[in-house]
C-alpha cells in the first residue's frame, strides 16, 4: 500500500482507516481553528489600529487644548515669581527704613534723656540758686530790720534827749 501525505503511518485494518479518518478530521479541526485565530487576530488588529488612531487623535486634541493652558501657567508663574521678587525688595526696603527710623528714634530718645538730665541738673543748681538768694535776701532783711531797728532805738534815744 502506498503512503498517503496527511495520513499517520499505521498498519492496515479497520482500526486504521479509522485513525486516518480522525487524523484526517484533526487536522482540519486544527487548520480551521488556526484560520479562525487569524481572522480574530486580524480584526483586533484593525480595531487596536482604530484605537490607536482615536489615541493619537486624543493627544493631538489634548496636545493642542493643552499647550495654551500650559503656556498660560508658565505666564503666571513667571509673573508670580517677578511678583514675588518685587514683594521682597520691596519688604526688604521697608526694613531697611523701618530699621534706620529706630536708629533715628532711639538717637532721639537718647538726646531727650540727655537733655531732661541736663535741664534737672540746670533746675536743681537753680533751686539752690533761688535758696541762696532768698536766704541772703532775708538775711539782708532781718540785719536791715535790726539795723532800722537800732537805729529807731537810736533815734528815740537822740530824740529823748533833744527834748
Amino acid at each position: 500500500m502506498p503512503l498517503r501525505l496527511g495520513a499517520p503511518p499505521c498498519e492496515e485494518g479497520p482500526v486504521a482507516g479509522w485513525v486516518a479518518v480522525l487524523w484526517a478530521v484533526s487536522t482540519v479541526v486544527i487548520a480551521v481553528a488556526v484560520l479562525v485565530f487569524l481572522v480574530l487576530l486580524i480584526g483586533a488588529m484593525k480595531r487596536m489600529q482604530g484605537v490607536a488612531e482615536r489615541v493619537e487623535q486624543l493627544l493631538t486634541t489634548f496636545d493642542q487644548d493643552a499647550r495654551p493652558a500650559l503656556i498660560a501657567a508658565r505666564r503666571a508663574v513667571d509673573d508670580a515669581s517677578r511678583v514675588t521678587t518685587l514683594v521682597r525688595h520691596e519688604v526688604e526696603g521697608v526694613v531697611g527704613v523701618s530699621e534706620d527710623v529706630r536708629e533715628r528714634v532711639k538717637r532721639l530718645a537718647d538726646g531727650v534723656e540727655e537733655r531732661l538730665i541736663d535741664f534737672e541738673t540746670l533746675l536743681d543748681l537753680l533751686h539752690d540758686e533761688v535758696e541762696d538768694t532768698v536766704l541772703d535776701v532775708a538775711a539782708a532783711l532781718r540785719t536791715t530790720r535790726r539795723s532800722a531797728s537800732v537805729f529807731r532805738t537810736m533815734k528815740r534815744a537822740f530824740l529823748k534827749r533833744a527834748r
